[in-house]
């Protein structure tokens, strides 16, 4: 006789649905935060698929829900608030849906979304919230958050959702879009709330729009391990008001475009209680800022590298990119401007993975003795010299476990122009940068140049292209 699928033990049909559903949602967002990838074609096929089962029977409803409502992932920049309002609304009526919530990623939201949100929140629905809000029992705070539902604020849907998702893992949010008003009553009032919480993004929507220490309390949750912030202030306020050294559980620490004063970088860095990937790529998106003499940068690769001492013997991944070529002239004359002048990284104990700017370093650069892989991007000048020193020291035995090094430049063919290498007159330009791979001969190290624009270009190697 021929089995039902659906009489199949739940664990089992548990078990099936399990391979339809991408296992790793929290951590491909966090990456896509940094644009690095994007999964948003492929959640929305796996979700397709479970809403599509959900509609067999009851049984694999009730199995598909899990799954199914497990991230909050707003890929639908045009119709995103009318989204969230269902999903909140749905979480509400069933609590037991926002038990299993563990990702909430709201993309960068436009601005005139939150201008017509009156629009969008039809009476009905500012009714419905308001009843959320008062089953809340706020007390005195209670009147603060019904007057957020009345504008044009969308910080109330972001509150409330929270406080329905006590096992939420991943939050990825515009930090100008919401207000974090609302929430400070819930962290004082109950110290567990967002216990689970191990990863926060904060997206910029214009440059730098969120002051950073107004999340204290997020990263002070106590299984925090990840937090990226694009586009974010720390330049006038502390992170630590609240908080005190070696207090912070964050282990990767992610800053892209943002202002931060050295006082407060090393605040920030010196709360950890281990770090073992910190990135800083680059200050603001707009050089405007730089001729704002409040907004001028005030540390440069120094001052990182002495903020970063503290986890000299836990940091296994740094990258730090500061200005390009193409910063203004008068910029250049600040006494904080980086450049080569990023000390030596021998000291830190575990680091196998490091990427740093070209014009930070030394002619003669010294990097860890464990490091395994070294990307050293914007490359814009004579590579020889430093070539010839890291090839040097690999063969006396300081980097035993180097086996891939990758020169990055926006454009790799005018590397090759005999102009700016001065390649010499019995050598092409392919010559010479074959002779500058063979400076590594009798090591384990794979040296590249690569056009990020163009990744499959490889100079001076043996490959075709696009391999």
């Amino acid at each position: 006789m021929m089995v039902q699928l659906q009489d199949l033990p739940i664990e089992v049909l548990s078990h099936c649905l399990s391979f339809i559903r991408w296992p790793y949602p929290a951590r491909a967002l966090a990456w896509n935060s940094l644009h690095i990838n994007d999964p948003s074609d492929i959640t929305y096929r796996t979700r397709r698929s479970l809403m599509n089962i959900s509609l067999v029977s009851r049984i694999f409803r009730d199995l598909a829900q899990p799954l199914l409502f497990r991230d909050f992932e707003d890929n639908n920049e045009d119709d995103n608030l009318r989204r969230l309002i269902r999903f909140l609304k749905a979480v509400i009526v069933r609590p037991q849906l926002g038990k299993y919530v563990q990702v909430v990623a709201l993309h960068p939201i436009d601005y005139e979304l939150l201008d017509d949100l009156k629009e969008v929140l039809p009476s009905q629905d500012i009714n419905f919230f308001t009843r959320a809000v008062q089953e809340l029992e706020l007390g005195d705070q209670e009147q603060a958050w019904l007057s957020v539902t009345n504008r044009d604020d969308a910080s109330i849907l972001l509150a409330l959702l929270l406080t329905k998702t006590p096992n939420l893992r991943l939050l990825y949010f515009t930090g100008s879009a919401f207000s974090m008003k609302p929430l400070s009553p819930l962290f004082a009032r109950d110290p567990s709330f967002l216990s689970n919480l191990e990863e926060l993004c904060i997206q910029g929507y214009e440059d730098p729009d969120h002051d950073i220490a107004d999340f204290h309390e997020f990263l002070a949750r106590p299984r925090l391990k990840r937090f990226i912030s694009d586009s974010g202030d720390l330049a006038y306020r502390s992170i630590l008001t609240p908080s005190a050294p070696n207090t912070l559980t964050m282990e990767r620490c992610y800053l892209r475009h943002c202002q931060l004063y050295s006082d407060n970088l090393k605040k920030l860095t010196q709360a950890c209680k281990k770090l073992t990937h910190f990135m800083f790529i680059g200050w603001s998106r707009s050089l405007g800022t730089f001729l704002n003499p409040g907004r001028t940068p005030l540390f440069d690769e120094v001052d990182l590298f002495e903020a970063l001492l503290p986890h000299q013997d836990t940091l296994t991944h740094l990258d730090i990119e500061f200005l390009d070529g193409r910063i203004p002239p008068q910029i250049r004359l600040y006494p904080k401007l980086p450049g080569g002048k990023l000390p030596s990284l021998r000291g830190f104990t575990v680091m196998i993975d490091l990427t740093v700017q070209f014009s930070l370093l030394k002619p003669r650069p010294e990097f860890p003795s464990t490091l395994k892989r070294l990307t050293i991007t914007d490359c814009n000048a004579s590579l020889w010299n430093m070539t010839y020193c890291i090839a040097t020291d690999c063969k006396n035995g300081r980097y035993p476990e180097l086996e891939k090094i990758q020169l990055l430049s926006e454009n790799a063919t005018q590397l090759i122009e005999p102009g700016r290498q001065n390649i010499p007159e019995d050598q092409v330009p392919d010559q010479y940068f074959r002779s500058l791979r063979n400076l590594f001969k009798g090591t384990n190290v794979d040296y590249q140049i690569i056009s990020p624009m163009e990744p499959g270009m490889r100079v001076g190697d043996d490959l075709e292209e696009g391999d």
